[in-house]
């Protein structure tokens, strides 16, 4: 049966936890008004729809009743368009890419305000640039520019936290909010939202969605679920060892930051064995290479840290080139489980000297510059084109 203005009014307001009381004070009519709205007594103004569409986060069309087919359609089609943009990012344009997609975004929001996967991407592409790509924005935009963004970011965010009806956006939103207030050094608001987070929602779905595949006798299903679990809790539980490790490299523990970075590539090793190529986003280079590497130099085993950071090197070019197509593991952990990314499954790879240089030629390896072997490596790098 379809639903009336009233009822779906009413359905919108539970969904977001507000209480008759609450939204007839965001409003500014009273909650007698709200009532007779939901009991199909009165209907609202017109002038009152759309400051309710704001509300509730949802198009107007939803008030009335009306399927969101034709709104959809239009939010996918600028969605490809924005990831074709990113896609196409070139070495070097990176902070000049950022601010064209960043109008797109505006501009997708102006038409449609009140759409939550919209307002979720663009306040996850802000966040991101802002924190990988401050640098390559402040000669384009200035100071001013990037606390105008962080700002314009924080509104996208709370919009989604206030009326998003999914929880993974709303949370998702609220970690995005926290990672602003880390980079504008805002402890206290950061450690308050952090508080807000249950206990208990890590990857709760993910696991929910093995077991009913499991129920249902759906093997390959549940194959396809349990390894897409194994990448993610591994890549967790992979992060927390080598942060671990950086802890214990910043304290001057080196022999127990080595045990950790030991301990990472044993089981990234372990995971993938007869694997070539590991996959490009489980484990960063850094902790499998330039960590330990430092951590040997500074215990004096120089010859085994350059022969690791040459082990790095090599990796990294072999990866590059394998995974630029989608391929498939064979190893009983992951086997048939494909590993691309990018909006449209390729592997990207850009600026890889600039990685490889990152990695390799930094001020952590300059008690190095007189070794044969370092000094090599860094002639391979520079020499890519």
């Amino acid at each position: 049966m379809k639903e009336n203005m009233g009822q779906i009014i009413k359905r919108l307001r539970k969904e977001r936890n507000l209480t008759q009381e609450e939204l007839a004070e965001q409003l500014n009519v009273s909650a007698q008004a709200i009532s007779k709205w939901e009991n199909g007594t009165s209907m609202p103004d017109i002038s009152q729809v759309v400051p309710l569409a704001n509300l509730f986060g949802v198009p107007t069309d939803v008030l009335f009743g009306v399927c969101g087919t034709v709104h959809e359609e239009e939010v996918n089609a600028r969605l490809k368009e924005i990831y074709e943009i990113y896609d196409g990012c070139k070495d070097g344009e990176e902070g000049a890419t950022a601010l064209v997609i960043l109008d797109k975004y505006r501009d997708a929001l102006r038409t449609y305000p009140n759409d939550a996967t919209l307002l979720s991407e663009a306040s996850a592409f802000g966040a991101m640039i802002l924190g990988s790509y401050q640098s390559d924005l402040m000669p384009l935009v200035g100071q001013k520019g990037i606390d105008d963004l962080a700002q314009e970011i924080i509104r996208w965010s709370e919009l989604v936290i206030k009326y998003s009806s999914s929880t993974g956006h709303m949370l998702l939103a609220k970690r995005r909010l926290i990672d602003i207030y880390i980079l504008r050094k805002n402890w206290d608001a950061a450690y308050a939202l952090a508080e807000t987070f249950p206990n208990t929602v890590s990857h709760i779905r993910c696991l929910l969605m093995a077991e009913l595949k499991h129920r249902e006798g759906d093997a390959d299903g549940e194959r396809m679920q349990r390894y897409g679990n194994i990448v993610t809790l591994s890549s967790q539980f992979g992060h927390e060892v080598s942060m671990l490790g950086n802890l214990y490299l910043r304290e001057g523990k080196l022999e127990d930051a080595l045990y950790c970075y030991t301990f990472l590539r044993n089981l990234v090793e372990a995971m993938y064995t007869h694997e070539p190529y590991r996959p490009p986003f489980l484990y960063d280079y850094d902790p499998m290479y330039r960590f330990p590497a430092e951590c040997l130099m500074k215990l004096g085993r120089e010859e085994e840290a350059v022969a690791l950071l040459e082990e790095g090197v090599s990796f990294i070019l072999a990866q590059a080139e394998s995974f630029n197509k989608k391929r498939h593991l064979d190893v009983p952990l992951l086997r048939g489980y494909s590993f691309g990314y990018g909006h449209d499954g390729r592997a990207e790879y850009h600026d890889l000297s600039g990685k490889l240089c990152r990695l390799i030629c930094n001020d952590a390896f300059k008690p190095l510059e007189k070794h044969p072997g370092y000094t090599a490596l860094v002639q391979r790098i520079t020499a890519i084109s």
